[in-house]
């Protein structure tokens, strides 16, 4: 298979999965606990059950975002040429791609927000009728952008979920296409870097990006830290692009870690809240990154997991829309059911509910790809 088609074809069947993973880092009962009637279940749950949902919540799947940044750092620069002409095309490209469904999915997270305040699902939110609506232009524009610790449109309890210390939009997951309209929004300066330093570029951020617990301990886990992602993961891709090189072939060298990148993912999920776990956790993205991106070109040689690239245009509605539906779908599941309140019926549950949440997205996608195709293009970028 040409290199180039074996590329194209390991980011189209990387797109489903890598969504997969980020509905799992939604939905780690292990920290948050399960609740229901507001009632917080889990919350003391045995090691064993939080070794469990850190693997499949807080390590593996934490791959996913920055491999985005890479995929899209790539394909934003592939072709090596970059003018203003090219910028102002791709700018325009970029707003039908990530800025319309950007605003029309958090007008939408906003609404659904608003529905619990209805009179018949007073039950399932008991606490939503004590939300208040405070609408002025900067609540406004901070629901858009920083949407949490009450600083949008919609002001809620404490301890009603959406208070958060990271800068999130109403749409939680839509942080990262923020971040990477910004990444866009920097195209010329990282495209001047690349040229300028190369991979030394990409290297002095990744240092940066690791030690940056050491470097820049101010900074928490806020707009620092996730814009330092977002150029340090950005930029690794724009290399590839602006260089005219195969991100295959470079990737494929490092092949070995393949081989460690497991048990490092293990050590990882056990030393969670360890002082210096942070390191191994970082340690673990670094190579997960290139095992997983090997194991897909892999399959894709292979013939394996083909269909799995045919789900690829529905990526960004369950990206979107998981959150606004995963923890109803997870109470209605329960009572259902009729679960015993127990550790395995909540392990149960973890996997479960996230699989169920997969399912409804993809019935809305089809629905919506059907019945009405011109809005689902507008929600899905036209992908």
């Amino acid at each position: 298979m040409k290199k180039d088609k074996l590329l194209s074809e390991t980011i189209s069947l990387l797109r489903f999965p890598l969504t997969v993973f980020v509905v799992f880092i939604h939905y780690n009962i292990g920290v948050r606990g399960f609740s229901l009637h507001g009632v917080t279940y889990g919350l003391d749950a045995p090691e064993w059950f939080r070794w469990v949902t850190a693997l499949f919540s807080d390590v593996l799947p934490r791959t996913a975002v920055p491999l985005f940044y890479i995929i899209s750092g790539y394909l934003f620069f592939r072709g090596g040429s970059f003018d203003t002409d090219v910028y102002r095309r791709k700018l325009r490209t970029r707003a039908s791609t990530l800025l319309v469904p950007y605003l029309l999915w958090n007008v939408i997270a906003v609404l659904v927000l608003l529905s619990h305040r209805l009179p018949f699902l007073s039950y399932v939110f008991p606490s939503a009728h004590l939300m208040e609506v405070q609408l002025t232009p900067l609540r406004l524009f901070l629901t858009f952008f920083d949407n949490y610790w009450n600083k949008g449109i919609l002001v809620t309890p404490e301890n009603d979920g959406m208070v958060s210390e990271l800068p999130y939009p109403a749409d939680g997951p839509l942080w990262y296409v923020r971040d990477l309209m910004v990444m866009v929004l920097l195209a010329p300066v990282i495209w001047w870097s690349v040229r300028r330093a190369g991979r030394w570029l990409v290297v002095v951020l990744g240092a940066v990006w690791y030690l940056r617990p050491l470097l820049f301990p101010m900074w928490g886990e806020g707009w620092g830290t996730m814009l330092l992602d977002a150029a340090f993961f950005f930029s690794w891709g724009a290399y590839y692009g602006i260089r005219g090189l195969n991100p295959l072939n470079e990737i494929r060298k490092l092949w070995p870690v393949v081989l460690i990148y497991l048990p490092l993912a293990i050590a990882d999920a056990l030393t969670k809240g360890w002082e210096y776990n942070i390191f191994i956790h970082k340690a673990g993205i670094l190579l997960g990154i290139v095992a997983i991106f090997y194991i897909a070109t892999r399959l894709v040689e292979c013939g394996k997991f083909g269909a799995m690239a045919s789900l690829a245009g529905s990526s960004f509605l369950v990206f979107a829309l998981h959150t606004l539906v995963i923890d109803d779908i997870g109470k209605v599941l329960f009572t259902a059911l009729n679960l015993p309140i127990n550790m395995g019926t909540l392990l149960l549950l973890y996997f479960i509910v996230p699989s169920f949440t997969i399912l409804f997205c993809l019935g809305m996608y089809l629905i919506l790809k059907r019945i009405a195709p011109s809005l689902c293009n507008l929600l899905t970028g036209g992908r």
